[in-house]
């Protein structure tokens, strides 16, 4: 069993406790989508590809995920040779490499729906309604302030910066004109 900490300083114990706690539930993720031979990232990155909207690149799959781009380039890799998505070159620009989930890969997805969904209610169960309000303030709060430590700008990259920047990859540039004839 896991030892308590007794610290007396009260952000040093709160910074341990939430570096434990984040070590603890991401063991109970790798648990519960081993089940389905996916790892935490994999599914992460699957949703992200399924919810970011086409085409999907690299870049946008770690903005989504707040992940280092090389990071989500090495586990793509790793996904591309298990077959469970495919790079695929766009058709309007060529240097782009499209994210695109595979059969097999949809298979394990909708798989480990299910576990997603039930593992956090099964872990915040122990919270009330209320608790769960408080707890989620309390996180936003935290997480913003990574953000200004990280000296991240945008913050959180929102859903219609997202949209705008994929209407730019499909719509091609407008090619330019003479001057008009009178």
């Amino acid at each position: 069993m896991p030892i308590n900490f007794n610290i007396e300083d009260p952000i040093q114990g709160a910074w341990s406790l939430l570096q434990l706690t984040t070590d603890s539930t991401v063991k109970c993720a790798e648990s519960a989508f081993s089940k389905v031979k996916l790892t935490p990232q994999q599914f992460s990155v699957l949703a992200a590809i399924r919810n970011i909207g086409d085409p999907v690149l690299p870049t946008d799959v770690a903005k989504w995920l707040d992940r280092n781009t090389n990071t989500i380039t090495l586990i793509i890799d790793r996904m591309e040779k298990d077959s469970l998505v495919e790079r695929i070159r766009d058709l309007k620009d060529r240097r782009a490499l499209r994210l695109v989930v595979t059969p097999k890969g949809q298979k394990l997805y909708d798989q480990a729906v299910k576990p997603s969904r039930e593992l956090p209610k099964a872990i915040l169960s122990v919270l009330t309604e209320e608790e769960l309000k408080s707890l989620i303030q309390i996180l936003e709060k935290i997480r913003q302030k990574t953000f200004e430590y990280r000296k991240i700008e945008d913050k959180v990259a929102d859903e219609e910066s997202m949209k705008e920047r994929k209407h730019e990859l499909k719509t091609p540039p407008r090619k330019k004109r003479g001057p008009r004839s009178k």
